[in-house]
This record gives structure tokens, sequence and C-alpha cells, in this order.
């Protein structure tokens, strides 16, 4: 990418898996200074290589147990969906949106508190994209080891 240079590649790599190390530890893993690491920070985000800063939250502690991926296959997918795909990454338990190949082509990711709340969320889908969704798989989430560049324990109860 224009603009970027390993320096900037290699602060990007470590926020990935650490978005709330210091610029004091940044800088010291990366051979600058703190000021330069702010510098560097500021112009990857005006670049857009940095999205955003967030925290990856276990949904068991906002009472939410049941996590999904739901594929949709829809009769039409151009651009005219966009509108109801951004009001869909919009709804509070959706974590992702993507658009991918496939005769399924929308891959949404969404927790909710359990599996009453996946069906309702599937009739809200067929309410906002009416005729278009020809069919909606839901696959259940049963473990998890690894999201956002993060590893997880497994933890036992």
């Amino acid at each position: 990418m224009p603009g970027v240079d390993e320096k900037d590649r290699e602060i990007l790599k470590i926020l990935r898996s650490n978005g709330r190390i210091t610029l004091t530890e940044l800088g010291k893993r990366v051979g600058l200074s703190p000021a330069s690491v702010k510098n560097r920070l500021e112009k990857l985000e005006k670049l857009g290589a940095i999205k955003g800063y967030s925290a990856v939250i276990d949904p068991a502690f906002l009472d939410e147990y049941v996590s999904a991926f739901l594929e949709l296959k829809l009769a039409i997918d151009d651009h005219t969906v966009d509108s109801l795909l951004k009001k869909v990454a919009e709804l509070e338990n959706v974590e992702a949106v993507y658009r991918k190949t496939g005769e399924r082509s929308i891959l949404i990711k969404a927790s909710f508190h359990d599996t009453d709340e996946v069906k309702v969320f599937v009739g809200r889908l067929k309410d906002l994209f009416g005729k278009n969704l020809e069919r909606a798989e839901v696959t259940l989430i049963l473990d998890t080891f690894k999201e956002g560049w993060i590893p997880f324990e497994r933890r036992r109860g």
C-alpha cells in the first residue's frame, strides 16, 4: 500500500493482537520513540489501515449464549442490496456482515440469548429482504478457539 512501510506493517501486526499496548511499549518493540509511533498511528488511521479500536467481548457476559453464522442466498445480489446489509450491520447483536463468493453470498455472524432469538432474527431477515431472500442457513457455533487474531483458552465449567 502506498505510504505504508515495513515499520508501519510491524506496528499494525502488533496492534492486531494487542490493541491496548501503550505507545511506549509499542515504540520499544519497533525501535521508535512514542512520539514517532503516535505520528505513524495517526497516519495509519487517516489512510484507513486502522479502521477502529474495540474490545473483544465474550458474548456470555451480555447473556448471549448462542453465536451463529447465517448464510443468505439471495435471488438478486447487487449494489441495491447494500442498504439492507448496512441495516443488518447496525443491529446490536450482529458482529460481522460479509458478501462472499458462492451460492449463499451473504454471511452474517451474530450472538443471541437463545435459539428462540435466532428464529426471531431469521424472521426479521425474511421481512427485511422479502422475496429476494431465497434461503437462510443457520450454523450454530459450538466452541471458539481463535477470534479476531486472539486465541482463546478453552474453559471447562
